[in-house]
């Protein structure tokens, strides 16, 4: 049964359907996952949001923390934080942020909260160079650094905690997670992926953010990464001109003087299309949900029709007609709904039992 205002396409759901069989289990007919989603009423459109829950606070985990480092590249590391559930876990699930965010980003702790208390233990990652990072790795974060994700579920399953492995990836997270598991195929480390927002088509959501109506938030990640390359290079130099945001202007000019040279690309375009996870997609070889609103400001529903994609039997598209960029703060508990349905997602797909916390 279909809810409230989630949008499915023909194909997806037939697909849907078909991995339903393969699994064994009816996910299409979740009223879990199809639950509709009510934006809080202080927050009409698309622009608020995604800008003012950004600006709440991350509740407290309530959680020992432990950090550790795991090597992607030879001479550079990023930092993972770990909180264990209290008593016996029921799987693990590794969070991943978004551009110009880090491990304590107010949705990663919201959804790392929910899945401490569901019995999950609760990963964060801080990519290469946030989270006050800087120092430890030799290159740029990039959109294209998928296989970071897999170094993370390796070391964590040498290590032995405990399965399933969920990865759940939040705007440009979302992005490098699926372009793991679309690239790893049958080699995925993870039994099951979310994607919340993803750009999975770079070009066409950067064009979305030099639209004149998107000028703040344009103007917002074109500072936002011109203040992280000035921390970087109080570290270590990067070529290139002084990264000030007035000069810069633009993050398609960013990725031109920075993002595209450091990671071996000729241009901002072809890094945006290397990058992309869409091409990828049809590769899945895992349970995949990806949550997008259909009002997200720069991430436009149409690049999830693309490349045939919605033929994945893997893949399952969910299209909630509001709740902005990652935003989706709900007039009832838990506030954060995509971190609800990411669990729920998670759990249906994984685990006998189903969602612990309907």
């Amino acid at each position: 049964m279909i809810l409230g205002n989630l949008l499915f396409s023909p194909s997806l759901f037939s697909g849907a359907a078909r991995y339903s069989n393969f699994w064994g289990k009816d996910l299409t007919a979740s009223h879990h996952l199809a639950n509709s989603f009510r934006p809080a009423f202080w927050l009409p459109g698309r622009h608020l949001q995604t800008i003012l829950p950004t600006l709440l606070p991350g509740p407290p985990l309530g959680a020992v923390q432990e950090s550790r480092l795991v090597e992607v590249l030879p001479g550079s590391r990023i930092r993972i934080l770990i909180s264990r559930p209290p008593g016996a876990a029921r799987g693990t699930v590794i969070l991943l942020h978004g551009l110009g965010g880090s491990a304590d980003s107010g949705y990663l702790r919201r959804t790392a909260r929910m899945a401490l208390q569901r019995g999950w233990v609760a990963v964060r990652v801080n990519l290469r160079n946030c989270g006050g990072t800087e120092a430890l790795s030799q290159t740029l974060y990039n959109a294209g650094q998928s296989e970071d994700a897999g170094r993370v579920l390796e070391e964590l399953g040498s290590a032995g905690f405990p399965r399933p492995f969920g990865v759940v990836g939040f705007s440009l997270g979302g992005n490098l997670a699926l372009r793991y598991a679309g690239l790893a195929g049958p080699d995925c480390r993870a039994n099951a992926i979310v994607g919340v927002n993803p750009p999975v088509n770079l070009e066409a959501c950067v064009k979305c953010l030099e639209e004149p109506c998107n000028s703040i938030y344009h103007a917002y990640f074109t500072w936002k990464l011109c203040r992280l390359l000035r921390r970087i290079r109080t570290n270590r130099p990067v070529p290139g001109p002084d990264p000030n945001p007035r000069a810069i202007r633009s993050v398609r000019r960013f990725d031109t003087l920075y993002t595209a040279p450091d990671g071996g690309f000729s241009s901002a375009e072809q890094y945006y299309r290397q990058a992309s996870s869409g091409p990828h997609l049809k590769s899945l070889r895992v349970p995949t949900l990806v949550l997008s609103a259909l009002n997200d400001p720069f991430v436009p529903a149409g690049i999830f029709d693309e490349n045939g994609q919605a033929g994945s039997r893997y893949l399952r598209l969910l299209l909630p007609s509001s709740g902005g960029h990652v935003g989706y703060w709900q007039s009832g508990a838990p506030r954060f709904w995509a971190g609800k349905v990411a669990l729920d997602f998670l759990e249906e797909a994984t685990l006998p039992s189903g969602p612990s916390i309907s």
